[in-house]
């Protein structure tokens, strides 16, 4: 499974023309985005079968508003629950973004705040993807917190900047103009919805992602994998994030 990715990358920047995002993608991203939004605000969460410790990964709601030229949209929904937890103890995991390369390593290599203030931060988070080749990604995004009762707490991140490092070997500044990348990610959107009840906390995340779609002649060779990468950083998300709040050590 690491060949045809590799394939992929390798074709689109030295052989297949570059994707440009369509204003018709970036509208259907938004719709999407904007629903599991209102979701993180008014879908239930609290499952007794989730507190085995499973960390349970389906398909988003949404799924592709029409045809996306261009494009590709992926939504997925993970949910868990952590024994012992607090509202208090999920905050101050999550507004750590100093230590994210910690908890969500080795998907996340380096975090900083760049700005704050009260519940809102402007965060970066530098990403990579192995696969044979090496991708990196600049990505910044603004973060809002919310807190309608002492039960609940809100968390939605939106992607403010994509930028894919030309040559993550010599330096992580010089990045691909928009439109003339990979097309691996363009936008990525995140919402987390917690509850605390039954000893713990239950928690509820669905993340939106665009990215382009697969070559013309390669899609049966590549859609599948790639519409399960998606799926694999949901998993590293809910399982940083739970040992961190449990205090355990980066995997």
């Amino acid at each position: 499974m690491l060949i045809p990715l590799s394939f992929l990358l390798l074709a689109q920047r030295f052989g297949f023309p570059t994707a440009r995002i369509s204003p018709e993608a970036i509208a259907a991203f938004d719709r999407n985005a904007a629903k599991a939004e209102l979701r993180m605000r008014q879908v239930p969460i609290g499952n007794v079968n989730l507190q085995s410790g499973e960390l349970r990964i389906e398909p988003g709601l949404s799924g592709n508003d029409g045809e996306v030229p261009g494009g590709m949209i992926q939504d997925w929904i993970g949910t868990m629950f952590i024994s012992g937890a607090t509202l208090d103890r999920v905050q101050a995991v999550l507004r750590d973004y100093a230590h994210y390369k910690m908890f969500y390593a080795p998907k996340v290599i380096d975090s900083e705040v760049l700005a704050h203030r009260g519940d809102e931060y402007d965060i970066s988070l530098r990403l990579v993807e192995k696969h044979l080749v090496t991708v990196v990604l600049n990505t910044t995004y603004h973060i809002r917190y919310s807190a309608p009762d002492p039960q609940h707490l809100l968390v939605s991140s939106c992607s403010t900047h994509v930028g894919e490092v030309k040559d993550p070997g010599t330096s992580y500044a010089d990045e691909f103009p928009p439109g003339q990348d990979s097309g691996f990610l363009w936008r990525l959107n995140s919402y987390w919805r917690f509850r605390a009840a039954d000893g713990g906390i239950y928690a509820r995340c669905e993340a939106v992602s665009l990215s382009r779609d697969v070559p013309l002649g390669l899609g049966w060779m590549l859609k599948g994998f790639l519409e399960a990468l998606p799926k694999q950083s949901m998993q590293n998300t809910l399982r940083g994030t739970r040992d961190a709040i449990l205090g355990r050590k980066a995997r």
